[in-house]
């Protein structure tokens, strides 16, 4: 195990430099002029000479690269040039925030997904077991936003039961927190958990056919309880790459729910550091958003590992 989570780690880091070197240069090689692009075509020459000194922008690529990533780990990366914020430490107070909203949609979907997953494949010759592969083909079909601005006409405003909008932190209030993001979760969850159950219904199915679920069967079990005892561990392990592969399109999705919520993440800031023309802003916000699909994923691949007792094994032959 200690070998999967050096490796994953070096491969954690190799992806983490890449990606910074590709953000910072596709800001340079499709943005132009980086001061241009702050100040708009209105601004004059000796302003934007002005600015790029300021920002560092008059120096060489290299020097501005090893400049902007050793802020990173120094947390300095300067000042918005519009809001005047400090960069690093707005986006570590929104980072909890689309953690929470990614992780527990995450964690939600997947065990909705598995039960919905199970119960169908269990129930795979009956109408109950077509029930559910219908909702769950509906949850995909249906955009997060929708979803939300649906949740949004119904619970906040007809129902009123839950705001419309607005974070309370859960360091304020647990049941403030709970009830400002019980809709954008749910929002974001119902697709995922569509994805899988999806893949947990085919994943059992092939899981039902084991001999050791027919071991189980003849030790005295029945089918039912021989597939919920042996059968959903092993069935449940695919769905850790499911998830992986998902990622990616969640943490897109919170971008979204944020903006549609109102909610103060990284999505948020995001939409408002492009539409203010933040270069520099949306260049670090972009690297952290994917520090953190690096981060979960390598998580993920330990979950793996834990859950797989092969991937450990076939980690260590490789390493010997």
């Amino acid at each position: 195990m200690i070998r999967l989570i050096a490796h994953r780690g070096a491969v954690l880091l190799a992806s983490a430099m890449a990606g910074s070197i590709v953000v910072f240069l596709l800001l340079r090689l499709l943005g132009g002029d980086v001061a241009t692009v702050i100040m708009g075509q209105g601004g004059t020459p000796e302003a934007r000479e002005a600015l790029r000194a300021e920002l560092g922008l008059d120096r060489s690529w290299l020097e501005q690269y090893l400049s902007w990533i050793g802020g990173l780990f120094r947390g300095d990366l300067g000042q918005s040039y519009a809001a005047q914020y400090d960069i690093f430490d707005e986006i570590m107070s929104r980072l909890g925030l689309t953690l929470s909203l990614a992780l527990i949609s995450l964690a939600v979907s997947m065990v909705l997904g598995i039960i919905a997953g199970t119960y169908s494949a269990l129930n795979s010759r009956n109408a109950r077991g077509g029930l559910v592969d219908v909702i769950a083909q509906l949850g995909i079909a249906i955009p997060p936003f929708w979803v939300g601005l649906l949740l949004i006409s119904f619970v906040s405003v007809q129902m009123g039961w839950l705001p419309s909008g607005g974070y309370v932190p859960w360091t304020e209030s647990f049941t403030g927190a709970v009830r400002s993001l019980f809709l954008p979760l749910t929002a974001l969850s119902i697709a995922l958990a569509g994805v899988f159950t999806r893949f947990a219904r085919s994943s059992m199915l092939d899981v039902l056919n084991e001999d050791y679920i027919r071991t189980a069967m003849a030790k005295g079990r029945t089918w039912r309880r021989a597939a919920v005892r042996h059968g959903v561990r092993n069935a449940a392990i695919p769905l850790v790459t499911v998830g992986t592969l998902q990622l990616g399109g969640l943490l897109a999705g919170t971008v979204v729910i944020e903006t549609v919520f109102t909610l103060p993440g990284l999505g948020r800031m995001l939409m408002a550091a492009v539409t203010g023309r933040e270069a520099l802003v949306v260049q670090s916000l972009a690297f952290v958003i994917i520090l953190v699909i690096l981060v979960l994923n390598f998580l993920m691949d330990v979950a793996y590992g834990l859950l797989d007792p092969r991937i450990r094994d076939a980690e260590g032959a490789t390493r010997e």
